[in-house]
């Protein structure tokens, strides 16, 4: 993940004086602790080290993933291949080829792309200027999400299915949790809803609600955002039963040091410590076995990182395993993904301390090369036995070194739960603090009393470490000081509840408002009428939003004690039109849920002429439009939404056809006025419909071929419904 640690804490100025930043170009792109480090821990051959480093050093390539519904992702997938690969092959900038984007070829079905084009290349060449927009349209509405390589990977071990109860712990800013909700919905006849969930959780509010933004473009009603430590993810009970719900899949994406990201973040080269591993191997380790407490025996959970370090790794992996006698297993994932390159997990790696020495075992660290906290984890650092680490087959866990594929690098660990975890947690930690004791006394530190800790505590919030790290610190010492209660991964520490409106769930039968909504709408019992929820404010709802029956069931067994920051697609918006005859209006993400429970007369079919004239005016008159397509909009009433559709399958034959090849049927939420309609998506939204329906491109900033009308004079618009009455 790559957030544990933050640059060394200077606000900007030095010596009370402003800091001068260096160009991007000037940053230093060595550390000669690093290579120390990594030199010692032999991960790769003395041979290959250097590549290594010297691919370590410089920029990475751009990547992207075609994301959406499996036919959509088609579509932009044949779109890129013919109309900007081989255009881009053939150019030529200050006679220099252009190398074309290409398909990993590791990433299933082509969904997963590649290219190398320098930003100022992007500004010379038309062709390269039009793949930038057209990649910047696309991300806006959702088609593509710009991902690094490597962190698509974790995600595709998993194995989710449409069934599954998924649980993504440290989410933000959720580019893996987007794949998850794919997978979720791969299989997905139209019109229906998986009965899997996904939670998407991250400890930070601020990357939770980023989190909701990334998931909106996905219109999941599958999918609950929350906001709680990982380590402290609560226990959900299952009614009188007291049974814990358990997930099938878990990804622990957890907090680390990041070095693995040093062609993208080139910072790492002049912050990095060996101590950013030793602060956050704690918290990695106590998130993973929150994970492994609540997964379900047969479940599969993988822990990842950016990071290079076996201490943050193996280390984290092994003295899990250790743990829990058994319980969970190494998969075994090496012919899954052939044409991936990795290499195989560290069974030994050495320490270092804060005076560079590399150590083999924990014995003779004293407190002058360590501080306190560290020397407390200590043992946690270093690989167990030989011949245990053979037991655990850590060669299993998978290391994706940058020189390999281009890319960044990467650590994968796959585990499955074989059988249910009987350690009794609090003799466990009572025993592992008695040992710490006696070590501390054998070697003359003596036992830390609660004044030691606060001093300690007090240094830690000076030191270069992250939130999340400096968080992790406080709660040791909350825990530490006076009674020293251990942390317990089968029943954490629970966070307080979220201070805003909480959800509450709208029953048609009891609230004539929404059931009013839905006659005139005329939603169909194929669509559950148990899943609509809203935030209340003063007795009030605003928006009506959709969840599947298995999120409604989750949240209803949760109650308060799950910090919900957002779930659901918003359905209803109400409407500001007085004369209105439903005071609620059809919402664009709700569409693609809604579109098979609508009543017949708010579904109409649309012929390619009308599509075109859809989105190349602002508001069209009803007189432009085909003569079927206006008789169905007269027969519902003024002012109210319909959704209109073009099916391309229906449109073979025609003569008239989209610009490029289209297969996924378009369903536009439009908005009925007295005698015009007008589209109400956004202006991304827009320039994409252009470019693939028409051929007519639009930059991001405004310059292009692209030029809306109105119907009553010419118009440059940056939204279809811009001039129309706005409900």
């Amino acid at each position: 993940m790559g957030r544990g640690k933050k640059s060394r804490k200077d606000n900007g100025h030095v010596n009370g004086e402003r800091k001068r930043y260096k160009k991007f170009e000037d940053l230093p792109r060595d550390n000669k602790n690093l290579r120390k480090y990594y030199q010692a821990q032999k991960i790769v051959s003395e041979e290959e080290f250097p590549e290594m480093i010297e691919t370590m050093r410089t920029i990475l390539p751009t990547n992207f993933r075609i994301s959406g519904s499996r036919q959509q992702a088609t579509d932009i997938r044949e779109l890129i291949m013919t109309e900007f690969v081989p255009h881009i092959r053939d150019t030529q900038i200050d006679g220099v080829d252009i190398e074309a984007p290409h398909p990993l070829p590791w990433y299933p079905n082509n969904f997963g792309w590649q290219f190398s084009i320098p930003r100022m290349a992007l500004r010379k060449s038309t062709e390269l200027r039009g793949f930038h927009s057209f990649l910047v349209t696309e991300t806006e509405i959702g088609n593509i999400s710009r991902q690094e390589a490597v962190s698509m990977v974790p995600p595709l071990f998993l194995d989710v299915r449409s069934d599954h109860m998924v649980l993504d712990m440290c989410a933000a800013p959720g580019s893996k949790t987007a794949q998850l909700i794919e997978a979720l919905h791969a299989d997905a006849v139209p019109g229906t809803v998986p009965t899997g969930v996904v939670v998407a959780n991250d400890a930070d509010y601020k990357r939770a609600c980023m989190l909701v933004h990334q998931m909106n473009r996905l219109n999941s009603p599958n999918i609950v955002v929350t906001n709680h430590s990982g380590e402290r993810f609560p226990n959900i009970l299952k009614g009188s039963s007291r049974e814990i719900v358990q997930f099938d899949r878990i990804l622990c994406d957890v907090p680390c040091s990041g070095d693995g990201t040093t062609r993208k973040n080139v910072r790492v080269w002049e912050t990095w410590h060996a101590d950013d591993a030793h602060a956050l191997n704690p918290l990695q380790t106590k998130i993973l076995q929150r994970a492994a407490y609540l997964l379900k025996v047969g479940g599969r959970l993988v822990y990842s990182t950016c990071s290079l370090n076996p201490v943050e790794n193996e280390a984290v992996v092994a003295h899990v395993l250790e743990h829990f006698e058994g319980a969970l297993k190494l998969v075994d994932v090496s012919t899954q993904l052939p044409e991936l390159k990795r290499r195989q997990g560290l069974k030994t790696w050495k320490v270092m301390t804060r005076d560079g020495e590399m150590h083999d075992t924990p014995e003779n660290i004293g407190p002058e090369v360590a501080s306190r906290s560290t020397r407390k984890h200590m043992e946690g650092f270093f690989p167990l036995s030989a011949e245990r680490m053979d037991e655990l087959h850590l060669e299993r866990c998978m290391r994706i070194y940058p020189h390999l594929q281009n890319t960044g690098g990467f650590f994968v660990a796959v585990l499955e739960k074989v059988a249910p975890i009987g350690v009794n947690e609090r003799k466990k930690a009572a025993e592992a603090l008695e040992r710490a004791q006696q070590r501390a006394a054998a070697r003359g530190y003596g036992e830390e009393t609660p004044m030691q800790a606060e001093d300690e505590l007090k240094r830690a919030a000076s030191d270069d470490e992250g939130a999340e790290n400096k968080r992790q610190k406080i709660d040791e010492q909350e825990e530490g000081a006076g009674k020293r209660t251990p942390y317990l991964p089968d029943s954490p520490r629970e966070d307080p509840a979220l201070r805003e409106s909480p959800f509450v769930f709208l029953d048609p039968s009891t609230n004539k408002e929404l059931q009013a909504v839905l006659d005139y709408y005329g939603i169909k019992d194929s669509m559950s009428h148990q899943g609509f929820l809203s935030r209340m404010e003063n007795g009030l709802f605003r928006s009506v939003y959709y969840v599947a029956d298995s999120v409604r069931q989750l949240m209803e067994l949760a109650g308060q004690r799950l910090r919900v920051v957002n779930t659901g697609i918003k359905v209803f918006g109400r409407s500001t039109v007085k004369e209105a005859e439903c005071t609620y209006r059809l919402v664009c993400e709700g569409v693609p849920q809604l579109l098979a429970h609508l009543g017949d007369k708010f579904v109409i079919e649309m012929t390619f002429n009308d599509l075109r004239v859809l989105i190349e005016q602002v508001n069209p008159l009803l007189t432009q439009l085909s003569d079927e397509t206006r008789r169905r909009i007269e027969a519902v009433d003024t002012s109210c939404s319909v959704i209109m559709c073009y099916d391309p399958a229906k449109h073979v034959e025609d003569s008239e056809k989209p610009h490029t090849r289209l297969t996924a049927l378009l369903a536009i939420p439009c908005w009925r006025g007295a005698v015009s309609v007008s589209a109400h998506i956004n202006k991304n939204q827009l320039r994409s419909l252009n470019h693939r329906v028409l051929g007519r491109t639009a930059n991001t900033d405004g310059v292009g071929d692209l030029k809306l009308e109105n119907n009553t004079a010419s118009s440059h618009a940056n939204s279809p419904a811009a001039n129309a009455q706005n409900p």
